[in-house]
């Protein structure tokens, strides 16, 4: 019998002197690998990244990835650096996602 992958929701809040960031953070889990497939982010302050940015990871760098499609159609994909909010954001749901692997 095969183990149905399980979904864990988070949900953290970054305050700085600008306003509040609000992140929300789907993982799945699925035979012992943690997957990061929906990042939801809400600033009351223009924080410059998007809404519904990507998750990279290779070996121990961690990234959002912003993606939009160009006017051919194209799917453009940008990893944000350099942004301090993105770099915070990335912490915590490494964080999160290296408690997760340690737990199951």
């Amino acid at each position: 019998m095969t183990k149905e992958p399980m979904i864990i929701h988070k949900r953290f809040q970054i305050d700085y002197r600008e306003g509040s960031i609000e992140v929300q953070v789907n993982f799945v889990v699925d035979n012992g690998i943690v997957e990061v497939p929906n990042i939801q982010i809400h600033g009351t302050f223009d924080t410059d990244l998007p809404n519904c940015p990507f998750f990279e990871q290779i070996s121990d760098k961690a990234f959002l990835v912003s993606h939009h499609i160009n006017t051919e159609g194209k799917t453009i994909m940008t990893r944000i650096i350099g942004n301090k909010y993105a770099n915070d954001i990335i912490e915590q749901i490494v964080k999160f996602k290296n408690e997760i692997i340690n737990s199951h």
